[in-house]
């Protein structure tokens, strides 16, 4: 008898329930709001154990500093919390990540890996902060929330986690892979007296 392996196959939430669209205002040529998932992104939640900030110093080349995203090679380090960290990175194998915080910081932090567990969505255009505006009550102004901020919050009864990273002129969104859909769908609709543009 032939043995069965099965291979999950692992795509977008979003596929089969959005499709790409695009809609503009009368004059425009390009929306006020473009909405895009971000793809092949690892993500690595990092929390510190009690009583090892001496090692952890010891280990972590960045200074991270909370509510801050900080670039470090071909990682970023998002504050998630007092002594936690969401640590992403592109252009990786699957796993690798992971094993490589392990290997990095093994006695000194707990590393789980996320990059399946949620979803990422970038938000930019002219017309994005008024958009977010009507989801969330940090106060996104560039002046206050600075390009390399980053904070926890809710939108829409939805736990998301926005980063403004640095170098990029958008807005990271970070969903539980299960309310993908949902917070698209309120993004789209917070944009729509802006004219948007949607990719999956």
């Amino acid at each position: 008898m032939a043995e069965l392996i099965f291979e999950p196959v692992i795509d977008s939430p979003l596929l089969r329930h959005l499709e790409d669209a695009q809609v503009l205002l009368s004059g425009q040529t390009h929306p006020g709001v473009v909405i895009k998932e971000i793809h092949g992104r690892s993500l690595v939640l990092v929390t510190r154990r009690q009583n090892m900030e001496l090692k952890w110093g010891e280990r972590i080349d960045a200074a991270l500093v909370e509510n801050t995203v900080v670039a470090s090679g071909t990682r970023t380090w998002h504050w998630y919390g007092p002594g936690i960290w969401l640590v992403c990175s592109s252009g990786l194998e699957e796993g690798q990540l992971s094993v490589e915080l392990e290997t990095q910081l093994g006695g000194v932090a707990s590393v789980v890996e996320l990059s399946h567990a949620r979803s990422i969505v970038s938000l930019s255009g002219p017309k994005a902060l008024s958009a977010l505006a009507k989801l969330c009550s940090l106060d996104l102004h560039p002046k206050v929330f600075v390009a390399g901020s980053c904070a926890n919050t809710t939108m829409h009864h939805m736990t998301v986690h926005i980063a403004r990273v640095p170098g990029r002129d958008d807005f990271e969104l970070h969903v539980m892979r299960g309310f993908a859909v949902s917070l698209c769908e309120a993004l789209v609709s917070a944009s729509a007296e802006y004219g948007y543009r949607f990719e999956c």
